[in-house]
Order: structure tokens, then C-alpha cells, then sequence
């Protein structure tokens, strides 16, 4: 069984590490990210986009890129006084902050090239409360919900403004990039419209049960959508993964419940399991799944299974704390 790269990252109090598969050698290793990379475990929050993390302080940032290796580091978000931050996103290249003052709707973008630690501020307009940031290259776009409708701005950081608004007649729940210059824009029902990123042109349009979550990365590839799906409620288990064909509207999901209640009956030692977090790898058609599980006595243990398309664990791999992120590239 080969795999692809990918990493997964863990914390505790003082340090956040990376667990490292090497796809070229099937090997693996480990970094502590604090005290060899400088990242700090005394962060405000911290935003993943595919292989790219974000790790902000009160008023810069570390950017990782874990597929390449670079770090880079965002020095001085400057600010107004009385500002407050509504969302902050970032890619390798650019960063992104919207922010609000108090008593007003008006709202305003802040971007920052990652890279280049230039940075420039723009007006939006009067916003309400809902609103989202989505970020690719050199362009950011913001959603601006309202309670019947909404609006999509593109913002270039090429042009230093915004370069487009759409109106649409209903909210939208989130937007996933596509292939080269494609991105889809989803609605709350599930149905989407998928336009050019260079101009918004309307290309296409679909349906079926994806609804993007902007707290989860959501990865594309040949039409489609590699996410989660959420258990109806009341259930032991939360989530699982998900893949969705935004040609035909199926979904495929992995049903953790089935197969790690099976786990469990094959292995009396383990009395619970949840998975923690996951990513698919596309080469080798499998899926990464993080977990923490128990033993009757409650002792903790942690690690990855490699779980197939046909729900098969193929292989199971010990981590030596929490898993928090798996990331496939």
C-alpha cells in the first residue's frame, strides 16, 4: 500500500508538531514546529487552506506552507483603533483581514502579500452580520449575506480594489476553487452556479447535498468535492468523510459508525473511537483518517487508519499525541 504525502498536525500547551509522511520513501517523521520553526503556541487562532496553515498572533501572522516547506512570516497588520476583526483568511500569497468598527456597518478589507508584506486597505460598503472571506492567488472574495439575498465581491490585490460585485437572489453558504480558472458558489439548499474566477462569468449550474462549512477545507479535483458529511442527531458520532460528484449530485461517505463499531468488536481492548479529523488522497484513491480512542480504563491512545472507498481499514498507525489536522497533498 502506498501513500502520499501528507501531515498531521498536533498540539499541547507549550508546542505544535507536525507528523510527516514522506510519499517518496513511505517514511515517516516528526517536527516540533515551536522550538524548530518558531511557531507559537500562544496564537489567537488559526486557518488552514489545503496544504497552507495561517497561525495569527494579536497582529501578525506565520503562514506554512506544509506541501512546500516555506514559512513565511507577516510582521505588522497595522489597525485602526477601535477596530474590529470580522474574519481574517490567508493562501501563501495573500492574506486577507475584514473588519467593522463598533456602532457601524461599514466594512473594510485589509490585504497583505504574504510574500512581499505589502499591504493596502479598501472600503466594501454597509454589511450585515454574515459575512465570509475566500482567498486563491491574487484574488480575495467576500460574501455579503442578507436575509433574502446577498453579494459576491472579488477583490484583485493585482489592482488594489474591487474588480467585480455580483448580486444574487438568495444567501450563499461558502465557495470551493475548481480547476484551473473555475470556482463554484454554493447556495443553502445545495445548489450551486460554477463561474470563470477571471471575470465571473457563469458556466455551469448544479445541485445535490453539499453545503460548504467555511470552517472546513474543502478539496477539489476532476469534478469532485473531497469534505464531510454530519451525522443526524442524536448520534455518538459527529462527522465522517465525504466525497461529492458535483456533475451527478451523488454523495459517497465513508460511515465511520459501521466501521469502527466493527473495529471495536475485532478489538475488545478499544471500547470507544472517534475520528478526529481526515483527508483523501487522490493518487491512491484512500482516505487519512485521524482518531482518538479509549481503553476501559479510559487510558487515551491516538492514530491514523488508511481507510478505502469500500470502508476496508486497510492500515492503522500510532501517533504519539491528539491528532488535530490531516493534510493530503
Amino acid at each position: 500500500l502506498e501513500l502520499s504525502n501528507f501531515s498531521i498536525i498536533s498540539f499541547d500547551d507549550d508546542n505544535f508538531y507536525e507528523y510527516r509522511f514522506n510519499g517518496a520513501t513511505q517514511e515517516d517523521i516528526e517536527f516540533n514546529l515551536t522550538t524548530q520553526q518558531g511557531i507559537s503556541r500562544q496564537t489567537f487562532f488559526t486557518h488552514r487552506n489545503e496544504s497552507v496553515f495561517g497561525f495569527y498572533g494579536p497582529g501578525n501572522a506565520i503562514v506554512k506552507d506544509f506541501e512546500s516547506r516555506e514559512l513565511f512570516f507577516v510582521d505588522d497588520f497595522g489597525g485602526e483603533p477601535g477596530e474590529q476583526r470580522i474574519t481574517a483568511r490567508n493562501d501563501n500569497e495573500t492574506l486577507g483581514i475584514v473588519y467593522t468598527f463598533e456602532n457601524t456597518d461599514e466594512h473594510f478589507i485589509r490585504v497583505i502579500d504574504v510574500n512581499l508584506s505589502f499591504q493596502f486597505e479598501i472600503f466594501l460598503g454597509d454589511f450585515g452580520s454574515d459575512v465570509s472571506l475566500h482567498i486563491n492567488g491574487n484574488d480575495l472574495y467576500i460574501i455579503n449575506n442578507n436575509q433574502e439575498d446577498s453579494q459576491l465581491f472579488k477583490v484583485s490585490k493585482t489592482a488594489g480594489a474591487v474588480t467585480q460585485v455580483l448580486e444574487l437572489d438568495a444567501p450563499m453558504s461558502g465557495v470551493v476553487f475548481g480547476d484551473a480558472d473555475s470556482l463554484f458558489l454554493f447556495d443553502f439548499a445545495g445548489n450551486f452556479v460554477e463561474y470563470t474566477q477571471n471575470d465571473l462569468t457563469a458556466l455551469s449550474t448544479g445541485s445535490n447535498g453539499f453545503i460548504p462549512n467555511n470552517s472546513v477545507t474543502h478539496k477539489y479535483e476532476n469534478g469532485i468535492i473531497f469534505s464531510q458529511f454530519q451525522y443526524l442527531q442524536p448520534n455518538f458520532y459527529d462527522i465522517g468523510p465525504a466525497a461529492y460528484s458535483l456533475a451527478t449530485g451523488e454523495e459517497a461517505i465513508i460511515d465511520v459508525a459501521v466501521v469502527f463499531e466493527a473495529y471495536k468488536d475485532d478489538n475488545p481492548d478499544t471500547t470507544l473511537i472517534q475520528p478526529v479529523h481526515f483527508d483523501y488522497d487522490t493518487v491512491n484513491e484512500v482516505w487519512i483518517v485521524a482518531f482518538m480512542a479509549q481503553n476501559a480504563s479510559q487510558v487515551e491512545r491516538y492514530g491514523y487508519f488508511v481507510i478505502n472507498d469500500d470502508q476496508e481499514i486497510l492500515r492503522e498507525t500510532p501517533l504519539n499525541r491528539l491528532p488535530w489536522t490531516v493534510t493530503v497533498y
